[in-house]
């Protein structure tokens, strides 16, 4: 017999393997696709997530009111102490009327009506643009506490930083990205359990024809490719269920952004390179799990 597998004989034996077992090896790939799928949904969530912090730290800024008894002096000295903070991008320095002015433009047009002019709020303002590099976790921190240092300063009357959006979102993804990692394990050990099982049982049924191969001649490697073939198989079937099935549930997904909630949605649960990963995970679960089957189970 000559060495190596030929791969006539190898599809052949691991068709006959998946015809021996066809509810065990159809339970395989479920599992297997529905572990990829929420694996590739809790991927793809955490990945959206970080766009929605980058995007929020492309508008990244603080504004420092300051005191109606400081002077120009007072403001020049503010304004320098901002500057030589790192990651400060751009100052601008509005006066009472110019605050005012943009207050103006924001409220509604019916609430103007009739309203006295003193009555719409304005106060000397400093607004800081924060480079969006700094929009990480341990950034946002520092800044925090820098803006505690600038709200203690005598000019200062007080400082708005809207951090608290920030923090509150890196918190829901720390602790998605905790619960998405652990359910990943556990889904993938699922996957691979069933796998596992499924090539066991291969193994006990052609225990009588895996001896007469050793018997014969057949390397260690011919016999045992036909299981690893399978487990491989197995897990392309399941990756192929889970882009489906992802498919399916972007469309509903984008299709319930776009009509009910009226927004233009440009993410994807499918993006080639979750293709990629799944054409490359699904085979790579199946494989390790029957590659640890033969391993134990089969002895030639």
């Amino acid at each position: 017999m000559k060495r190596g597998p030929r791969i006539g004989y190898v599809l052949r034996q691991s068709a006959q393997l998946v015809r021996g077992s066809p509810w065990l090896t159809a339970v395989s790939a479920v599992t297997i696709a529905l572990a990829l799928t929420l694996v590739g949904l809790f991927a793809m969530v955490l990945f959206n997530a970080n766009h929605v912090l980058h995007d929020l730290g492309q508008s990244l800024s603080l504004s420092v009111y300051v005191k109606d008894t400081a002077t120009q002096q007072d403001i020049a000295t503010i304004e320098t102490r901002l500057k030589q903070r790192h990651g400060v991008k751009a100052l601008k320095t509005l006066t009472r009327e110019q605050d005012r002015e943009r207050n103006r433009k924001l409220l509604d047009k019916d609430l103007l009506e009739g309203l006295d002019e003193s009555a719409i709020p304005g106060q000397p303002v400093i607004e800081v643009e924060i480079d969006a590099d700094l929009a990480s976790r341990g950034d946002v921190e520092e800044l925090v506490t820098w803006t505690r240092a600038i709200q203690g300063v005598t000019s200062v009357e007080d400082v708005e930083f809207g951090a608290e959006k920030l923090r509150l979102l890196f918190a829901i993804v720390e602790i998605a990205r905790t619960i998405g990692f652990v359910l990943s394990v556990v889904l993938l050990a699922s996957a691979m359990f069933f796998v596992f099982s499924t090539i066991r049982l291969g193994v006990f049924s052609r225990r009588d024809e895996i001896e007469i191969l050793s018997l014969v001649g057949a390397t260690p490697g011919f016999v045992r490719v036909p299981f690893l073939v399978e487990g491989a198989l197995q897990g392309l079937a399941g990756a192929l269920v889970a882009m489906v099935l992802l498919g399916l549930l972007h469309l509903e997904l984008r299709s319930l952004v776009r009509d009910v909630y009226m927004l233009n949605a440009t993410w994807s649960l499918l993006p080639p390179s979750m293709v990629l990963w799944l054409l490359i995970g699904g085979p790579a679960v199946g494989l390790a799990a029957s590659a640890m089957s033969v391993g134990r189970y089969l002895k030639v």
